[in-house]
């Protein structure tokens, strides 16, 4: 079953309650049903691992998606954080899109989610050694990233663009 008020309003919806409705139901209907189990990649120590087969709840059809392993892209410069959030659509494709990072980590803005997806977890990333972290070539555990590399596992309704709502 689809998002009912979703599919029927698109863009003709004019009404503000209406809108807010939309938003809403946008925002919440879609959800992880058990946890991800990220951790360092085991092929390749620059990518993250899906460990668990994910199930989740996207536009009211359930998703399965088995173990894989996601390159980050983009650069986390030495001595600052930032975090890749790792969202999936209904086709089970998953995707790790990188926040802005900041000087702290409260300073850090997670990225904007795509409708209908759901996010998985995220990394936190804070390279305290010798130099930039670079998605997809520094690995997880070098020198340059050890020990601050932070996986986090939402198994609940975490949706990053109830926030704007």
């Amino acid at each position: 079953m689809s998002k009912t008020l979703a599919k029927n309003c698109e863009s003709k919806c004019q009404d503000p309650l209406r809108q807010s409705l939309l938003q809403i139901q946008q925002n919440i209907c879609d959800f992880v049903l058990n946890s991800a189990g990220l951790a360092i990649g085991s092929a390749s120590k620059a990518k993250v691992l899906i460990a668990n087969t994910i199930r989740a709840l996207i536009d009211g059809v359930l998703v399965e998606k088995t173990t894989a392993e996601i390159v980050l892209s983009g650069t986390v410069t030495a001595d600052k954080f930032n975090v890749y959030v790792l969202s999936m659509i209904a086709d089970g494709t998953v995707t790790a899109t990188m926040g802005t990072e900041g000087d702290a980590i409260g300073d850090v803005v997670f990225p904007d989610v795509p409708d209908d997806s759901v996010v998985i977890g995220f990394v936190i990333v804070n390279p305290t050694g010798t130099g930039n972290f670079v998605g997809g070539t520094t690995e997880l555990d070098d020198a340059t990233v050890v020990p601050n590399a932070v996986y986090v596992n939402t198994p609940f309704p975490f949706n990053l663009n109830a926030l704007s709502l």
